[in-house]
C-alpha cells in the first residue's frame, strides 16, 4: 500500500494503492472527449456530466472551446442494478498519463468512485498529476445514520448530505424515521402515525432515486418495540398502558404490547408501505433501550408469558423480534437491529449494529451474526477527529477497550470522564472470540448523528467537520492511521466542499455565530472554544451528576424537541482547529524544547489570549471564557520563559472547566507540554 502523501496528491479516503508519476495533464477546458468501452448506463453518463461540471466550478475553465478536450476512456464490465446493493464490486482502476484519463471498473459503482477520486486530484489551475490508482473499499457497508425523528431534516439538507457522502465514498444513508418525539414516514394504512411535519412518499422516493445515482443505498429504520411514544399517542391500543405525545428526550417507558395481534397486523402493513418506497434489501427495526416496566406490570402479559413458556422480559422481546423478523423475511427483507437484540436464539441472518462499546461487536460475531460497528463513531458527542479515526472496526477487542479507557485520561474529556465511566457496564458478559474465522463478519460501520441537538441549520457544520475521517476509516487500509497526516487531506476535502457542493463550513459557522450575537472582535476567542463533550449538553448538570453517581436519571433536562437550537454551542464547530494548531506547535517543542519558530508562534498566540481578558463586557459566558483564555496565555508565556509552575495541573483544570455549554479547548499535547515537569 502506498502511504498517504498529501504533498504529492490529496485524496480522501486514501486509496488502496496510489502511485504518482512524473508528469501532469494541463486542462484547457472542462470538456472531455469521453468514450465508453464494454457498457455504459444512465448513472455513468450522469456522473461524467457531473464531473465535467465540477471541474468547471473548481477551475473556472470553459466547457465549450475549440480545444478537443482531454480523452476520458471508461471501461465498465457491467452497468449494475437500478439500486445499489450490499457486496457489490466497487473497485476501480484509474490511470492519468500523457494519453489522457482511463477508468476501468467491474461495475458502474466503481466508475463513480474513480470519477470522484479524479475530481479530488484536479487542481484549481486545471492540472491533473499523472497517477496510477488501484482502489477498492475495505468494507462493503460504509454508512451514515441521520436521526430525522427528534428534529426534522428538510429534503434540501438530505440532498446536500448525499452529495457530500458521494465525495467521500460513503454508500449507505440510514434514516432513523421514528422515535418517541416523532414519526416521519407517511403510512397511509395508519395515517395518524405521521407527525405534523413529515416526508411525503414522493419526497422519500425522490431521495432514494437521487441516492442511487450517487451509488448510495437508503436504509430506513422504524424503531420498535421501544421508542414508540409517537406510535401510542396516535394508537394507544397498541400498548399495555396509555402514552401521550412526548417532546422530552431521554429514556421512555412506552413500549408496544408484544401479545397484541393487532400490533403485528399494523407492523405488517407498515412494512409493505416501506418496501414500496425503499427497495433496499435491508430494513432496520431498532430494538434498542426497551424499558420492560410496562410488560412487567401487565397481568395479561404475565398470563401470555406463562402460556407460551416465556421465562422473562428478555425472552418476551426475543419473541417479538422473531415475529417481526418473520414478517420482514416474508417480504424478502434482511433485518438490521441495534445490539440490545443479542441473545442466544437470535436469528443468525440478522445484522447487528453495535453501539454499546467495543465488546458487543464480538458478542454479536460469536453468535454468528454479521455486524456493523458504530460504537466509536457517534458524531453527536462532539469528539475531535482523531478520536473517531483511532478506532478500527477490525481492531482486537483488547486494543479497542484500551482506546476507550484512554479517553478517560484525555484532558479534553476531563469534564465528563466520570460520566463516561458509566458505559463500562456494557462490558458485562464480554467474550473473546475463539476464532475469527468461525465468527460472523464485520460488514463495516456507520457514523451516527443523533438528532436531539441537530436541525437542518446546524447539520452541515456538525457533520462534515468529522464524517470524512470516519469515511476513510471504513474505506482505506488499516495502515492509514496517522491523524496528523489525515488533517491535511481533510482540510483539502473541506475546501472542495464549497466550490463543488455549494457550502462553505467556516463561512456557514461564522454567519450563524453572528446571528447568535458574536461580534467579529470576539472571533479570536471563539476560535479557541468548543462545545462540551459526550452527553454534557444533552443531559445537563443535574442528569449528568445523576448518571455519574449511578442514580436514576431524572426526566428534567435542558432540551426537548421544541427547544430552539440557536446558541453559540449550536453553531460552533465541534473541534477547534486553532487548538489543533497549538498542539502541533507543542509537539515541536516536546521534540525539540528550543524550537525557535514554534516558540515564537506560540508566544504570539498566548499574547493574543491575554489581551482578551479585559473585555469583560462580552455576553456571558464569553467574558468568563475570555478570562480563562487569558489565564491559559499566561501559563504558556511563563512556561516559554522557564518559570516553574508547580500548580499547572490544577490551573488547567480550572481553565478548561465548562462555562455554560462551552469550554476552552486545550489539546493533549498542550496539556502535556505545560505539565510535563509537574508531579
Amino acid at each position: 500500500m502506498a502511504r498517504p502523501d498529501s504533498s504529492a496528491v490529496s485524496v480522501l479516503p486514501w486509496p488502496r494503492q496510489l502511485d504518482v508519476g512524473g508528469g501532469s495533464l494541463q486542462l484547457l477546458s472542462s470538456r472531455f472527449e469521453t468514450s465508453y468501452e464494454q457498457t455504459s448506463s444512465p448513472r455513468i453518463n450522469s456522473a461524467v456530466e457531473r464531473f465535467a461540471t465540477e471541474v468547471a466550478q473548481l477551475t473556472g475553465l470553459p466547457q465549450v472551446t475549440e480545444d478537443a478536450g482531454v480523452t476520458l476512456r471508461i471501461s465498465c464490465e457491467a452497468a449494475g442494478a437500478d439500486y445499489p446493493a450490499l457486496d457489490e464490486d466497487e473497485s476501480y482502476w484509474l490511470v492519468v498519463d500523457d494519453a489522457g484519463i482511463y477508468i476501468d471498473a467491474a461495475c458502474d459503482r466503481g466508475v463513480l468512485h474513480g470519477l470522484t477520486t479524479l475530481t479530488q486530484i484536479v487542481s484549481t489551475a486545471g492540472v491533473i498529476p499523472y497517477v496510477a490508482i488501484d482502489d477498492a473499499p475495505r468494507f462493503a457497508w460504509r454508512g451514515l445514520l441521520l436521526d430525522v425523528a427528534r428534529h426534522f431534516l428538510d429534503t434540501q439538507a438530505l440532498s446536500r448530505t448525499l452529495q457530500g457522502m458521494a465525495l467521500c465514498k460513503l454508500n449507505v444513508l440510514h434514516l432513523h424515521l421514528s422515535d418517541d418525539q416523532g414519526f416521519r414516514f407517511p403510512c397511509t394504512s395508519y395515517p395518524k402515525l405521521a407527525s405534523a411535519t413529515t416526508y411525503s412518499a414522493a419526497d422519500l422516493s425522490a431521495l432514494v432515486e437521487e441516492a442511487a445515482f450517487f451509488g448510495i443505498r437508503v436504509v430506513p429504520e422504524i424503531d420498535m418495540p421501544g421508542h414508540v411514544s409517537s406510535w401510542l399517542a396516535a394508537y394507544p391500543q397498541w400498548g399495555s398502558q396509555a402514552s401521550g405525545e412526548s417532546r422530552r428526550f431521554g429514556p421512555h417507558e412506552a413500549c408496544l404490547d408484544p401479545t397484541n395481534e393487532d400490533v403485528y397486523t399494523a407492523i405488517g402493513c407498515l412494512f409493505d408501505e416501506l418496501a414500496d418506497i425503499f427497495p433496499d434489501e435491508c430494513l432496520h427495526l431498532g430494538g434498542d433501550e426497551v424499558n420492560p416496566k410496562w410488560w412487567s406490570e401487565a397481568p395479561a402479559i404475565a398470563e401470555f408469558m406463562d402460556a407460551n413458556q416465556i421465562a422473562d422480559v428478555v425472552g418476551l422481546q426475543a419473541y417479538f423480534n422473531q415475529r417481526v423478523g418473520d414478517l420482514l423475511a416474508a417480504r424478502g427483507k434482511t433485518v438490521v437491529a441495534w445490539d440490545e437484540v443479542l441473545q442466544p436464539s437470535l436469528n443468525p441472518d440478522w445484522i447487528v449494529q453495535c453501539w454499546r462499546g467495543a465488546t458487543t461487536r464480538d458478542r454479536a460475531r460469536a453468535n454468528g451474526n454479521r455486524t456493523l460497528v458504530s460504537a466509536h463513531y457517534y458524531l453527536d458527542l462532539n469528539y475531535p477527529v482523531d478520536v473517531h479515526y483511532g478506532f478500527d472496526p477490525l481492531a482486537s477487542q483488547t486494543d479497542l477497550v484500551a482506546r476507550e479507557d484512554a479517553l478517560l485520561d484525555d484532558p479534553r474529556f476531563s469534564h465528563v470522564a466520570a460520566g463516561m465511566r458509566w458505559a463500562s457496564q456494557w462490558r458485562q458478559g464480554a467474550i473473546q472470540l475463539a476464532s475469527a474465522a468461525n465468527s460472523g463478519p464485520v460488514l463495516g460501520g456507520e457514523a451516527c448523528l443523533w438528532g436531539e441537538l441537530v436541525d437542518s441549520e446546524v447539520l452541515d457544520v456538525r457533520l462534515w467537520s468529522r464524517l470524512p475521517a470516519v469515511a476513510e476509516r471504513l474505506w482505506s487500509p488499516a495502515e492509514c492511521e496517522d491523524p496528523d497526516e489525515l488533517h491535511g487531506r481533510l482540510e483539502h476535502y473541506l475546501t472542495q466542499l464549497h466550490p463543488l457542493r455549494g457550502f462553505d463550513l467556516q463561512a456557514r459557522s461564522r454567519a450563524q455565530l453572528h446571528k447568535a450575537g458574536v461580534e467579529d472582535a470576539w472571533l479570536p476567542l471563539i476560535d479557541m472554544l468548543e462545545p462540551v463533550k459526550w452527553y454534557g449538553r444533552l443531559l445537563g448538570e443535574v442528569a449528568l451528576q445523576a448518571r455519574i453517581s449511578g442514580e436514576r436519571i431524572p426526566q428534567a433536562r435542558p432540551y426537548d424537541a421544541d427547544t430552539p437550537l440557536t446558541t453559540i454551542a449550536d453553531y460552533l464547530a465541534p473541534e477547534s482547529h486553532l487548538a489543533r494548531q497549538v498542539d502541533a506547535l507543542c509537539a515541536a517543542l516536546l521534540d525539540e524544547p528550543g524550537a525557535e519558530r514554534a516558540m515564537t508562534e506560540l508566544e504570539k498566540l498566548a499574547t493574543g489570549w491575554i489581551s482578551l481578558h479585559p473585555a469583560a463586557a462580552a455576553p456571558a459566558p464569553l467574558a468568563e471564557l475570555a478570562a480563562a483564555c487569558g489565564e491559559l496565555g499566561r501559563l504558556v508565556i511563563e512556561r516559554l520563559q522557564g518559570v516553574p509552575a508547580p500548580q499547572t495541573k490544577a490551573q488547567l483544570a480550572e481553565i478548561t472547566a465548562p462555562r455554560g455549554e462551552l469550554m476552552v479547548a486545550v489539546g493533549p499535547l498542550l496539556h502535556r507540554w505545560l505539565t510535563e515537569s509537574d508531579d
